[in-house]
């Protein structure tokens, strides 16, 4: 693609929405694994436990489904398991069969995926616990937060590196810096530009966005501890978001912090510490 360096975020747009989504090579081997176990355990919902492990299989589900559906009920299909009833599970099998791989030696998308993921995996567990009209929306929002950077690593991984390396060489002090200085443009530009040139559901454009409703909010939220995890539970921006995860669910820290995916008890435990004693306020 010569001269695509120099593309702003609309290019990168127009050219990715065209693009078949690759998946990751272990979710055809997840897949293989659940179908190995007993028939009685296929359900609806065993299948969406492997979107939600596959950020670019969630986008190329959605998108099947906005394709075979009417557009009217397209536009309601706003969570993992709406996916997978919408397109039946042989046709999701089909799907996850027939998708291009991504290379296991692409380390810095596989790092993105598996933040997408965690943050899809935090929204389920606190949205749970402040009794979220449905969860799975909040997860799906999440889960494709960062659909554009998840997009340029899987096509373009030179690109988001070199926002990295802005970021590391010290010359920006923020990751939306390093990306316009590398890029000329940020990345959730490109990917709120991707949600809309795919005409996702309006909802999950709302909470990628950022609107300043509370459940717009807790898909935020879930995107940055998520980011913040990834550091370990040291950071210091991770007590901030607990506080935030309370005031937002009405849950104590000890609740939210036991809820959280991929921590050891532990890990737990100093997070907990860190945050220090008080209550849950209301939730907002």
């Amino acid at each position: 693609m010569p001269g695509h360096a120099w593309w702003g975020s609309g290019q990168w747009a127009a050219y990715l929405e065209y693009q078949e989504q690759p998946i990751k090579a272990s979710s055809k081997t997840a897949l293989a694994e659940l179908e190995s176990g007993a028939e009685d355990s296929l359900s609806a919902h065993a299948y969406t436990g492997l979107l939600l492990d596959d950020p670019l299989l969630a986008l190329r589900l959605i998108k099947e489904a906005n394709r075979r559906l009417p557009r009217r009920l397209a536009r309601d299909i706003t969570t993992p398991l709406g996916v997978v009833l919408a397109l039946g599970t042989e046709q999701f099998r089909e799907q996850v069969r027939s998708a291009p791989e991504v290379g296991g030696d692409n380390h810095g998308f596989l790092a993105c995926e598996a933040r997408a993921t965690l943050a899809a995996r935090i929204c389920m567990a606190w949205g749970g616990l402040r009794h979220d009209l449905d969860p799975g929306e909040l997860a799906m929002a999440a889960l494709l937060a960062n659909a554009g950077e998840i997009e340029l690593w899987a096509f373009v991984p030179e690109l988001p590196q070199k926002a990295l390396d802005e970021l590391h060489s010290g010359r920006a002090q923020r990751s939306e810096q390093a990306q316009r200085q590398a890029c000329g443009f940020a990345l959730m530009d490109l990917s709120l530009l991707l949600i809309e040139n795919w005409s996702l559901p309006q909802l999950i454009r709302q909470l990628i966005r950022g609107d300043e409703g509370t459940r717009a909010r807790m898909a935020r939220l879930g995107v940055n501890t998520a980011r913040h995890l990834g550091n370990g539970v040291e950071d210091a921006a991770l007590p901030d978001d607990i506080r935030e995860a309370a005031k937002l669910t009405g849950a104590s820290p000890e609740v939210l912090v036991g809820v959280l995916p991929g921590l050891d008890a532990e890990e737990k435990a100093r997070l907990l510490h860190a945050v220090g004693p008080g209550q849950a306020p209301d939730a907002a």
